[in-house]
């Protein structure tokens, strides 16, 4: 049940975000999920939609982004998204290569409306 101890912390995470606002309402959140993440998309959706009721993302669109892996090259110094499952450069096909993205779960967007509906 990882997917439901990442919905807690997240809650947590918006909870404490929001707590400067007197009656904040969501109306988006945009995870950014790494595709190594080892996070489940199809069950977080369904761990979102069951336990929302109630909690301030009840009436949110949650929408998922899904993170390729990314790799820094230090043989060429370029940055790149390896088109196999290795962490090897795209570019030159070096294996010295450092692993800057993919295993990420982010909250990159959130958005609220304010008294009058307006967006935040």
């Amino acid at each position: 049940m990882h997917e439901y101890s990442l919905f807690l912390s997240l809650l947590k995470t918006i909870e404490e975000y929001l707590k400067p606002y007197e009656k904040p309402k969501i109306s988006k959140v945009i995870l950014s999920i790494g595709i190594y993440s080892g996070v489940d998309l199809e069950y977080l959706d369904e761990v979102i939609r069951n336990f929302k009721v109630g909690t301030l993302l009840e009436e949110a669109e949650i929408i998922f982004e899904r993170e390729p892996l990314r790799v820094q090259c230090f043989q060429c110094g370029k940055i790149g998204e390896p088109t196999i499952q290795s962490a090897s450069c795209p570019f030159c096909g070096s294996f010295d290569t450092k692993i800057i993205g993919g295993f990420d779960f982010i909250l990159r967007t959130l958005e609220i409306e304010d008294e009058e509906g307006s967006p935040n």
